[in-house]
Parts: structure tokens; C-alpha cells; sequence
């Protein structure tokens, strides 16, 4: 899979990837505001990427690498998950903090947007983002999807639990 959009490209993850990868993937401030955990053994990173990039050859879903038009590693998107079968998916973005605030993660959602109705024909767009993730919920409003809820105590650390806000657009609200 290969999306390209004014500042960024979208690519399969490759093996040569696996520094950025495990770069990203160990930064416990990227992770903080997501449902996933910081790692912090490059080994775990290998296998990580290893079962991503032997997934994407035989499916569009899941995380790709995410660069600027110069190649420069800036972090990972994709659609996460598709039901067809209830005409919906689930988009996710994750940056590198050097990145953050430049507007990439509304860039690249509007892709996946497109790739969503357009190509795909589905019905229904969804990302959940953490409430307290001020960043990431700003970038869904930018990217065009509206708030539809807060999942209240939705994802569980340990012992806490978070709220969790639903984002989404349809296929009427969608404008090419």
C-alpha cells in the first residue's frame, strides 16, 4: 500500500525500518496518551515489526509506515480494522513528539479518509482517542470527524481506567 498526500507518503513497513520503529515504539511519551505501552528492547521492536510487515502482504489493515516526502521516518498510520460486513473501519495515527502540532496526524487521517470512502466503500470512519488527549482529539475535529461520545472508564491501565472519546464520519459528511 502506497498513499501519498502534499507532505507525506504512506508506505509498507521494511525491515530497515526497525530503528525508527523501535524509536517510536520506546518513546513513553508517544504512549502515554494511547492504549498501547512504551517498549524499551529493540528484540521485542524486531519481532513487532517483523509480524507487521509479514501481516501487511496479504492485507491493507494495519499500521504502515508513515515518512515525509523525503523519506524521513515520522511515524505510523493506518486502518486498524475493517468490518465490511457493517460497512465500518478504524483509523489510527502515532507520531514521534518532534512531529506533533504540525498538522501530519489530520494530514494523513484525511487520506485514510478518502482510501475509506472512496476506495473502499464503506459507510463509517471511527477513531477512539484517549479524552485527556488534547492533541489528538483537536486533530480528529481538523481531519473532519466529530466527536460522537465519550466511552466512559473504555480502556483500562492496571487498576485505572480512562474515558475514551469516539470520533467518526460518514459516508454524506465526507467531501472528496
Amino acid at each position: 500500500m502506497k498513499i501519498q498526500t502534499t507532505r507525506l507518503l504512506l508506505r509498507d513497513y521494511r525491515p530497515e525500518d526497525l530503528d525508527a520503529y523501535f524509536d517510536l515504539h520506546s518513546q513513553p511519551q508517544v504512549w502515554e496518551q494511547s492504549r498501547e505501552k512504551a517498549i524499551s528492547q529493540k528484540g521485542e521492536a524486531s519481532k513487532m515489526l517483523g509480524d507487521l510487515i509479514s501481516h501487511q502482504i496479504s492485507s491493507d489493515v494495519g499500521y504502515r509506515a508513515l515518512c515525509l516526502k523525503d523519506g524521513t521516518y515520522i511515524g505510523e498510520a493506518g486502518i486498524l480494522q475493517v468490518e465490511k460486513e457493517y460497512g465500518r473501519c478504524r483509523l489510527g495515527c502515532n507520531l514521534l513528539p518532534e512531529y506533533w502540532g504540525q498538522g501530519y496526524a489530520a494530514e494523513i487521517t484525511q487520506a485514510l479518509l478518502h482510501l475509506t470512502f472512496a476506495m473502499l466503500k464503506l459507510e463509517r470512519a471511527e477513531a477512539y482517542v484517549l479524552s485527556d488527549n488534547a492533541r489528538a482529539c483537536r486533530a480528529m475535529e481538523k481531519a473532519g470527524l466529530m466527536k460522537e461520545g465519550v466511552l466512559r472508564r473504555y480502556h483500562r491501565e492496571g487498576k485505572n481506567y480512562r474515558d475514551v472519546c469516539l470520533y467518526a464520519m460518514i459516508r454524506e459528511e465526507w467531501k472528496e
